[in-house]
């Protein structure tokens, strides 16, 4: 069994949107990306699926790359 993952808070949210990179992001990452934004800044709320798609950006962004 996989540990529960945690969710993101809205400060966590609010950083990854703030600062992440998405010039090195697929067309359909980055489209993504800039609709949770806008989705965010309106709403202040994410779907549960929606929040674990962008915390896996972030760690994709993040994460040293496997050579």
């Amino acid at each position: 069994m996989k540990p529960q993952e945690a969710q993101l808070t809205e400060a966590g949210i609010d950083q990854i949107l703030a600062n992440l990179d998405i010039t090195h992001l697929g067309d359909w990452e980055r489209s993504f990306f800039t609709s949770v934004q806008a989705y965010w800044k309106k709403n202040r709320k994410l779907s549960p699926k929606q929040s674990k798609r962008l915390a896996e950006l972030w760690k994709k962004a993040h994460e040293p790359k496997a050579q």
